[in-house]
């Protein structure tokens, strides 16, 4: 229905990646870092990644070359992960020589390998990256509360809902994303909580 549509559409633009994980990141370096660390790595990661590909996408989609802001076409989508792997893969490579905390460094590492399977995953079925990326920051959000991280699941499952209904993907394409967050997330919080 329309009404369904629009829930829809308000819960996968609430629960885009792109919105979730850099108030995330925001969130957890002020209350973790100084001031002054936590400024710098977060203009980090905004300067560096997120809003490059905020750009990108939608320039992409205004011009034509992406079917929506979401990069929702399968095909599409492999011309997107070079650019977007790239910027993880240079953040990633500055977070290590820069010599950042040990949580700080290898969680950027796993956002990057998560971007790879999901891209090598891409060949043969275009898993959703909103389920994917937002269970893995389920994972970040439990070593700081597990309420919040319960709270931030059970908001994925409707992130996942979303998704379907607003046909960008199918529910095998819901599960593989779920899985890849599952996985990374996983051996993430298994090394980042040691």
């Amino acid at each position: 229905s329309k009404m369904n549509k629009k829930l829809a559409n308000s819960i996968s633009t609430i629960g885009h990646p792109l919105l979730t994980i850099p108030i995330f990141v925001i969130v957890v370096l002020f209350k973790y870092e100084d001031t002054y660390k936590a400024s710098m790595i977060s203009a980090l990661v905004l300067v560096s990644v997120i809003i490059p590909i905020a750009i990108q996408m939608y320039r992409g989609s205004k011009h034509g070359k992406y079917t929506n802001f979401d990069v929702s076409n399968k095909h599409e989508r492999q011309s997107w992960y070079i650019v977007v792997l790239a910027l993880m893969l240079m953040l990633t490579i500055i977070m290590f020589l820069t010599h950042q905390p040990y949580p700080i460094k290898w969680t950027t590492f796993f956002f990057l390998l998560l971007l790879v399977i999901s891209k090598m995953a891409n060949y043969f079925i275009k898993s959703s990256l909103h389920v994917s990326l937002n269970v893995f920051l389920t994972y970040l959000i439990s070593l700081v509360s597990i309420h919040l991280a319960i709270a931030f699941f059970m908001f994925t499952v409707l992130v996942a809902w979303s998704r379907i209904a607003l046909k960008r993907h199918t529910f095998s394409e819901v599960i593989i994303g779920s899985l890849i967050g599952l996985v990374v997330g996983g051996i993430s919080y298994s090394v980042i909580s040691i």
